[in-house]
């Protein structure tokens, strides 16, 4: 992510975007009531852990890996489909695992002897719905990056 501007633009916003869009998506999933406090608490934390993760994990390098083990040419709709598939994974995995605990463990309102079983329910109640979700929703934030980064991050 920190190798060139245009990449740090590109990810900062897709984050802003992805995070706002999960956020209500999540809030919608799990009856979260809907209001600013809890969508700028959810929102925040499902981008930081996008910024996070991009920093720390090549997850872009190694859908290209993926994608030509596939057998897919770059620059094809095969490609394009294909190229989402390792990111949705990873973040989906990290902001199911982190935004779940950080909801759940320490909450006064949970026993903390039903935390982890709480945590752990949820995880895999949401994990596969919120991936399905954060696929399709990466398409539409990667585009929002890639238009503010030809706008704002010429080398």
């Amino acid at each position: 992510m920190l190798k060139d501007h245009h990449t740090e633009t590109t990810v900062l916003v897709l984050a802003l975007v992805m995070g706002l869009l999960m956020a209500i998506a999540v809030m919608l999933l799990d009856g979260v009531p809907f209001n600013i406090s809890n969508l700028f608490k959810i929102w925040a934390m499902i981008t930081l852990v996008i910024i996070l993760v991009s920093i720390l994990l090549p997850y872009k390098a190694w859908s290209s890996v993926f994608c030509r083990k596939l057998g897919c040419k770059p620059g094809t709709l095969g490609w394009k489909l294909a190229d989402g598939i390792v990111p949705s994974l990873i973040l989906n995995t990290f902001n199911t695992l982190i935004v779940s605990a950080a909801n759940i463990f320490y909450n006064e309102a949970i026993p903390a002897s039903e935390q982890f079983g709480h945590w752990l329910h949820g995880c895999l109640r949401d994990w596969p719905i919120t991936l399905v979700i954060s696929y399709f929703v990466a398409f539409v934030a990667e585009y929002c990056g890639e238009l503010a980064a030809e706008k704002y991050a010429k080398e």
